[in-house]
């Protein structure tokens, strides 16, 4: 008897192949969405130790923040320490060394290393963005880079003088790792007076920029100023959360007379691009 071998037929061959195809198209967003699950679980751990490093830190220094250097009459810091002179700006682009130049300025990143011990922990996996994140120098080798800011209302602040540790943002994540410990918000003025807000007190801005709080699509990490951390969903995040304690200003573009309570969350889609743009006093202690 003869045995026939029976070959695949074209028809079964294209069945096979739509098959294996219709299973990648199911599989590979799933093995994406993995992958960005990872890389946010690693940055979470960093901004942790961050925020655990933070703590330690005051609690060797009388319960006060680290501070950056800043301007004693306004209390505007150098928030981008690391980027800027007397390192030799012009020539080198920035810090060679960023944040721990000894040429940068004091800076929340230097203070902090001794208590974490790594710069690695300071980098996470935020993505590129083209040009880089708006006066930053990009990140160098063997040099202190940065992929979290910190929170500008904070510095310097005894603990003590924080009525709401649990609530109150210290760290976030931006979508770029820069040669420079970055401040945001930023206390523009220590005493200002905003007829809108009526009085005066220290006001911060810059909470509401599109290069932070998105570096995993909607979401990102904050560390908080009683060591814990988490995801957010960046529409979940409200002013408050940065120490806002007044009605917010200018939001979203509106007239100045238009405010917003400080329980508004941040922009979820297109955030404000212009730095003047949301601003509210920062009372740590009326949260």
């Amino acid at each position: 008897m003869k045995i026939r071998n029976r070959a695949f037929t074209l028809i079964e061959l294209l069945v096979v192949i739509a098959i294996i195809a219709i299973l990648a198209a199911i599989l590979f967003p799933v093995f994406a969405q993995a992958k960005v699950a990872a890389k946010k679980t690693a940055s979470l751990s960093n901004i942790k130790q961050i925020a655990l490093g933070m703590n330690i830190y005051t609690s060797d220094y009388d319960d006060v923040l680290p501070d950056q250097n800043s301007d004693p009459v306004t209390g505007f810091p150098w928030w981008t320490a690391g980027s800027e002179e007397p390192c030799g700006a012009a020539a080198t682009g920035g810090c060679v060394l960023g944040f721990m130049d000894n040429g940068a300025h004091q800076n929340w990143g230097r203070s902090v290393h001794p208590y974490i011990k790594s710069l690695e922990l300071y980098k996470s996996s935020a993505r590129k963005i083209s040009g880089g994140v708006p006066w930053s120098y990009s990140e160098a080798k063997g040099a202190g880079n940065a992929s979290y800011t910190y929170n500008g209302a904070a510095l310097a602040k005894s603990t003590t003088q924080i009525s709401a540790v649990a609530d109150l943002i210290l760290l976030q994540g931006k979508i770029d790792t820069g040669r420079e410990a970055l401040v945001q918000p930023t206390i523009f003025e220590k005493n200002f007076a905003s007829p809108e807000l009526g009085g005066t007190g220290p006001a911060c801005n810059g909470i509401d920029l599109n290069w932070m709080g998105t570096t995993y699509d909607k979401n990102d990490v904050y560390g908080f100023a009683d060591g814990h951390a988490k995801s957010m969903r960046r529409g979940a995040v409200t002013f408050r959360n940065f120490g806002v304690s007044s009605a917010v200003v200018c939001y979203q573009n509106e007239a100045c007379s238009a405010t917003k309570p400080n329980t508004t969350k941040l922009t979820e889609g297109v955030a404000n691009t212009n730095f003047w743009y949301s601003y509210g006093y920062c009372d740590l202690s009326s949260l």
